[in-house]
């Protein structure tokens, strides 16, 4: 029997929006900066001013590769001329096919720092516009389909005034939360600067989350001198979930959360299995050696429990160990429509790794701790 199901991880992603996404809500000042579709070499690119932002209508090079890439070819992600995930109707019908009611959607992820080898937008005050307009793109859609879809917006990270700007320009949109990209922002996410951003999503409710990809990587995911190495590309691959683990530690630790309750926090995409290792050895570091210094009044786990989550999408050792630890800060997503997702067999995938779960356990993870978090009523 299928199991109700909310995706807390989903994606639209550049590479499958509507051509006009950004010309038609940027003003023509920004001119060749705001990105469009062009063609080159026979294929069609999004570019902003000399920058190749990455292909339109293909989801990314070697797609094809694996069980997974052959399915998502089928399917049509690999034709170069379909755009599904932007397609309303057709995002209904692969929902509905895999089981899936609702979901939480990330969007444009990489476009900062570069998305399949492409360049990404380097300046600041290009990137912040084409955030806001991409964030009024996605309220626009998820009125397309009230009670199913939940995009979530794209902060600036240039600028803390600028990023809470656009916290309260989300919040007036509609949308449940937002997403910051940590890495090449202005400064890390423990420096007091950021306090105008935890203070704007603490007052608007707006939901911050972090997702992995935009990290990079120190030793594996890039050419080196000219050369890709599939195992390197596939290591990063298995490796990138846990670059979630500084964000978590450094948002407790700097006190973050201590200073305001009521942030909630996401890590997108992290995987769960990591956790409870992660969460005994906080509190065990600030017992023994932080506690003096920075005088959390809680210990560190607990603000982890209050007010922080993490998703997953296949993680069997990792349900069973946060059933125990914290069942309420755990989210399943599908990952649509990535390689690395479930979709189109996210039923077969959750009923394997819930299996012998209890029934109150799996219906927090699939359902009830997304909608709580972002505040989605019946």
């Amino acid at each position: 029997m299928s199991l109700r199901a909310m995706s807390a991880d989903s994606h639209m992603d550049l590479i499958y929006l509507p051509p006009d996404t950004f010309t038609s809500r940027m003003a023509s000042s920004w001119r060749e900066r705001a990105p469009h579709v062009v063609e080159r070499d026979g294929r069609k690119v999004w570019v902003s001013g000399d920058a190749v932002l990455g292909p339109w209508g293909v989801y990314g090079p070697g797609v094809t590769g694996g069980r997974r890439g052959r399915i998502l070819a089928e399917a049509g992600f690999a034709s170069g001329t379909q755009t599904r995930p932007s397609n309303p109707a057709e995002r209904r019908q692969d929902q509905e096919r895999d089981g899936v009611e609702a979901e939480i959607i990330y969007g444009i992820i990489g476009i900062s720092r570069g998305l399949f080898t492409h360049s990404g937008i380097a300046d600041h005050e290009t990137l912040a516009a084409v955030y806001r307009a991409y964030n009024d793109y996605v309220a626009d859609f998820n009125r397309s389909e009230p009670g199913r879809f939940f995009g979530l917006g794209c902060l600036p990270n240039h600028d803390a005034g600028a990023a809470a700007d656009e916290v309260r320009h989300c919040a007036e949109l509609g949308l449940r939360g937002a997403v910051f990209v940590p890495w090449g922002a202005a400064l890390p996410v423990w420096h007091p600067i950021w306090e105008p951003l935890w203070a704007a999503a603490e007052d608007t409710g707006l939901v911050v989350s972090f997702h992995v990809f935009e990290g990079g990587a120190a030793t594996v995911g890039y050419a080196v001198q000219g050369i890709q190495s599939p195992a390197s590309a596939g290591s990063w691959t298995v490796v990138a979930p846990l670059q979630m683990d500084e964000i978590c530690a450094s948002v407790i630790l700097s006190g973050v959360c201590e200073r305001h309750p009521k942030l909630t926090l996401v890590l997108g995409e992290s995987g769960i299995g990591w956790l409870p290792y992660i969460l005994e050895r906080l509190d065990d570091t600030y017992e023994e050696r932080l506690a003096d210094d920075l005088k959390l009044k809680l210990p560190p786990s607990a603000y982890f429990k209050r007010q922080m989550y993490a998703t997953f999408q296949k993680d069997f050792h990792g349900v069973r160990a946060m059933a125990e630890i914290a069942p309420d800060n755990v989210m399943w997503g599908s990952d649509y429509p990535h390689r690395d997702g479930t979709w189109p067999f996210s039923q077969k995938a959750i009923e394997e790794q819930f299996r012998g779960i209890a029934p109150a356990v799996q219906s927090k993870m699939l359902w009830e701790n997304v909608r709580r978090v972002y505040k989605i009523v019946p």
